[in-house]
């Protein structure tokens, strides 16, 4: 794991004024995963890039905030040596969000990954000018695709980048994602420039004859938080609006082969749900 440094983020000759205001964008970290083929690759191919929203909660469960993460670096290596995935892996970029309250019921990262407003402007700009040219100035990636991962309102976010820059990026991967009804007015109107993006989308909740246990012990077992009540509810009502979000890329009355659509029976709404199901998305987008 490198770690490029939020001073270091700051002093780099690509930033952009208004992610200077520590109000709308505080500082933070950036940890960047390189696969274990970057370095013995010989041929020095470009590697392709996957931002990871809730960056924090994507790797390693001592760094997610419910103790239990999307695991998402085993599976990426299970998947390369049952050779499922192209090669050269993906570097993954982990974009954490931020903590706490702008002001009272007003959480930082439901701001910045909104649909809209000035928040979410400078968390786009962010990832578009100022993360993206430094890695790809570090390491070796240029010219191979850009990718976007995200869960819940991470997955919104992935999806909204996706969106605003469809020349800069490939596809992108939302697990239990909220999409906000206006945003999915604004994809439908992009619908055939998204037809060549590989996007994938998944819901769990209650469908057909599963219903979600609101109480599961396991969630309750995380040497960090004993506090991890899975949300047993939440992806039951994000329904809708993942339904939608298919229906308007084309998942509906047309056929768009790109597009992968995804239902967990009985699912619930956290990381150790997602990380059973975590090998779906990453095979849509890096899959053979």
């Amino acid at each position: 794991m490198v770690t490029i440094s939020a001073k270091d983020i700051s002093n780099n000759e690509n930033i952009i004024s208004s992610n200077a205001n520590e109000i709308l964008l505080p500082k933070r970290d950036i940890d960047i995963w390189l696969p274990p083929d970057y370095s013995k690759d010989d041929t020095k191919r470009p590697h392709p890039i996957l931002f990871a929203h809730d960056g924090q909660n994507a790797m390693s469960d001592a760094s997610s905030w419910t103790g239990s993460s999307w695991r998402m670096m085993g599976a990426l290596t299970r998947l390369a040596d049952r050779n499922l995935l192209r090669t050269p892996l993906p570097i993954i970029v982990l974009l954490p969000s931020a903590d706490g309250d702008v002001f009272p019921g007003a959480k930082r990262r439901h701001l910045e990954y909104a649909a809209s407003g000035p928040f979410a402007d400078a968390h786009a700009k962010f990832v578009v000018k100022t993360i993206l040219p430094i890695v790809e100035k570090r390491f070796r990636c240029r010219g191979a695709g850009r990718y976007l991962i995200g869960t819940s309102m991470g997955g919104q976010a992935s999806m909204q980048l996706l969106v605003r820059h469809p020349n800069l990026f490939s596809g992108a991967a939302c697990l239990s994602p909220w999409f906000d009804p206006t945003f999915l007015v604004s994809v439908m109107a992009e619908a055939e420039r998204l037809k060549s993006k590989r996007i994938y989308l998944d819901i769990g909740g209650d469908i057909g004859e599963d219903k979600v246990n609101p109480f599961d012990l396991l969630d309750h077992m995380t040497p960090d938080h004993w506090w991890n009540p899975g949300y047993f509810w939440l992806d039951s009502q994000l329904q809708p609006g993942v339904q939608a979000m298919k229906f308007a890329l084309g998942g509906g009355n047309k056929k768009n082969a790109n597009l992968l659509y995804h239902e967990e029976p009985g699912g619930r709404h956290n990381e150790r749900a997602w990380a059973h199901r975590i090998d779906l998305p990453l095979i849509h987008l890096f899959g053979k």
